[in-house]
């Protein structure tokens, strides 16, 4: 399928979304919010309703998991003095990366119809391959998080407000960061978010495409309703703004055409459109399309992109079950013309434009009340239509397997 086509099936289904819509608004069907919170877990089959006053609650929950990647692109495109990665003939890495973790949760009662949930989950990662380069990644991630939410009636989505920070440690600190982000959001029908990336090296302000921060501000609007018996929709469309730091080597101020001091601005819109089905309460089957769309004050970031998938899932028992993903991406750059094998410009060349295939399947199998294995396969195929050989390494098989062992208290 070429990208013409794709465009006008794309055209086609946005306008069969935008009358699903137009129906809604008319009443012809009935909102629903609670029923399928979670795509692909045991809520989205139908459970006994929680007791009308919960009571406190403290979770705790340790994982340990191996994941092997076969395409670590960690510090390949970083400047040569921050880096031992930088200048390898090949970016395609091998390695392995252990993670252990814990996180502890808690949700406290304040008073009637009111909600206190804090959440601790410190994790360490280890490295593990690339003739021993990887281990400067090694690296001991802090996240806490509070969410305050209140409802004032049980036929309406709570409000609610959230802050989270996140503190990144990596063996070489030149990588080390923070993340804030400040949330409201009103049941799961509109959201709000900042986000805040730094980096730790503020003073210094290491010239480094890896080492970028910048500040975001996201809404997000869903709408879900039910078709029929078994069977549910979702449209979701979210705004986006993000501005960027300036520290650009020029290297990439000569790729991108970015003045020496001049910000990244970035406007992205997404959109999504799922449709979910249900068979004899243990079949989950799910049909979805992903738009994104990236509008930047500089030609070379601009691009959009579409996704079409396939998810079943299927539950052996509570807490057993597997998925499986299939995902076709098309992405075209409107600002980046292809060159050819001498690295010219080609007369009335194309855009580049890749195209992916993907599959995931994970299985998720619960031993015991205490202790969860999860098995988790994924493979990305990408293909572009660049001419010069520079670039070759954008024709990739990207495959990530990963064993989680996890266990609650």
């Amino acid at each position: 399928m070429n990208w013409s086509e794709c465009v006008k099936k794309i055209k086609l289904f946005f306008w069969v979304s935008v009358l699903i819509y137009s129906l809604l608004l008319t009443g012809q069907f009935k909102p629903i919010f609670a029923q399928f919170q979670n795509e692909f877990g045991q809520e989205l089959l139908l459970e006994p309703e929680p007791p009308k006053t919960d009571p406190a609650k403290l979770i705790i929950d340790a994982h340990f998991s191996n994941t092997f990647n076969n395409h670590i692109e960690l510090g390949l495109s970083v400047d040569p003095y921050t880096s031992s990665l930088a200048g390898q003939e090949s970016p395609q890495l091998e390695g392995f990366i252990n993670r252990l973790g814990v996180n502890l949760q808690g949700e406290l009662p304040i008073a009637d119809k009111l909600r206190l949930k804090l959440q601790y989950s410190p994790q360490l990662e280890n490295y593990n391959g690339a003739d021993g380069k990887l281990n400067e990644f090694d690296a001991f991630t802090d996240v806490a998080s509070t969410e305050l939410s209140f409802r004032p009636f049980t036929d309406l989505p709570e409000f609610a407000a959230s802050h989270q920070f996140q503190s990144l440690t990596r063996m070489l600190n030149v990588y080390n960061s923070t993340e804030r982000q400040i949330g409201l959001r009103f049941g799961r029908v509109l959201e709000y978010n900042l986000r805040i990336h730094r980096f730790d090296d503020a003073a210094q302000l290491r010239e480094d495409f890896l080492l970028i921060g910048s500040t975001n501000h996201k809404a997000t609007t869903r709408l879900q309703f039910g078709l029929l018996k078994q069977m549910v929709g979702k449209i979701e469309y979210g705004i986006e703004h993000g501005r960027y730091q300036t520290n650009l080597n020029n290297l990439i101020l000569g790729v991108t055409g970015l003045e020496d001091g001049e910000h990244r601005i970035d406007w992205r819109h997404s959109g999504t459109a799922k449709l979910l089905q249900t068979a004899a309460d243990r079949f989950v089957f799910q049909e979805e399309i992903n738009l994104f769309l990236n509008r930047s004050n500089v030609d070379f970031f601009n691009f959009a992109s579409a996704e079409a998938a396939l998810n079943t899932f299927y539950k052996f028992d509570t807490e057993r079950w597997i998925r499986l993903r299939f995902s076709r991406v098309w992405v075209r750059f409107e600002g980046r013309q292809i060159r050819d094998e001498t690295r010219n410009i080609i007369e009335d060349a194309d855009n580049r434009s890749d195209t992916q295939w993907g599959f995931n399947t994970q299985v998720n199998w619960k031993f015991t009340p205490y202790l969860t294995l999860n098995a988790d396969y994924q493979f990305t195929q990408n293909r572009t239509n660049e001419l010069d050989p520079i670039l070759d390494f954008l024709n990739y098989n990207h495959s990530i397997v990963s064993l989680t062992l996890r266990g609650n208290y």
